[in-house]
């Protein structure tokens, strides 16, 4: 082998792990941006409110398991608590409140990505249980936010969630007018909450770390549990059932457990 070969093979190697970690990147890059847009959107809002919005970026929630739940951006108002999930996708985006997944288009390209109302139920379910009794009464509202790029084609209306773009943040924020939170409970909530944020990028990137390991955990328990016909949720045995979307393994609990798993 000449030198000139081994130099060429080389440097398409090399090629090859720069493409490759370029792609495993870019969804944390364009997940990136999306966050910085919203947040660049709900300082503004912040900034001209003369008090009555304080917003909460990039925090980690604990949960009883010892796991976290990462939320985008709170906004806490005398209306109550706006918690935020951002998607920065670009096509066409179909979707149904329920429905596990949504699907993205791009000519005649087809993806499915989760439900963000559902991403951000299990999100406002931990910030919930973490909050405790004293601030139960708080009304917390969903709002999911996807940047311009993105052009959302359903014909489908939320009852429980809120799908904007930040133009439309504000908006949002001024349907509630109803005050549900005294000065004192307003203060008390900010407190708490400024002590799941991320202070500095040592402590972000460690707290990152644990989370992402622990998803991936999870996410191989629940394999384990599938190829074994075992519910990951409930332990119940998972039956091969047949839905107008195609055959999917459910649990044998149902209703008390709808845990599913489409197949092919």
């Amino acid at each position: 082998m000449n030198a000139g070969f081994f130099y060429t093979l080389l440097l398409l190697f090399l090629l090859a792990l720069l493409a490759r970690w370029i792609k495993s990147k870019e969804a944390e890059w364009i997940g990136s941006y999306g966050e910085y847009k919203v947040r660049k959107t709900t300082k503004k809002i912040e900034a001209t409110s003369s008090g009555k919005y304080k917003a909460f970026h990039n925090l980690y929630i604990p949960k009883e398991d010892g796991s976290t739940s990462q939320i985008d951006h709170i906004i806490l108002s005398d209306q109550g608590l706006f918690v935020i999930e951002t998607k920065n996708y670009s096509g066409w985006i179909f979707g149904e409140e329920t429905s596990k997944y949504w699907t993205q288009v791009i000519y005649k390209r087809k993806e499915k990505f989760l439900n963000p109302i559902l991403q951000n139920k299990g999100h406002i379910k931990a910030l919930r249980n973490w909050l405790g009794e004293e601030f139960a009464h708080i009304p917390i509202h969903s709002v999911v936010v996807f940047l311009p790029r993105a052009k959302f084609k359903s014909d489908a209306r939320f009852t429980h969630a809120y799908v904007v773009y930040p133009k439309q943040l504000k908006q949002v924020l001024g349907q509630h007018e109803t005050n549900a939170i005294d000065r004192e409970t307003k203060q008390r909530l900010a407190q708490k909450l400024e002590t799941v944020l991320i202070r500095d990028k040592k402590q972000e990137k460690e707290v990152k770390k644990r989370h992402v390991q622990t998803i991936r955990t999870k996410q191989k328990q629940t394999e384990q549990h599938i190829q074994q016909n075992r519910c990951p949720k409930c332990g119940g045995v998972l039956i091969v059932r047949k839905g107008k979307y195609g055959t999917f393994k459910g649990c044998s609990n149902y209703p008390k457990c709808k845990f599913t798993q489409s197949i092919g």
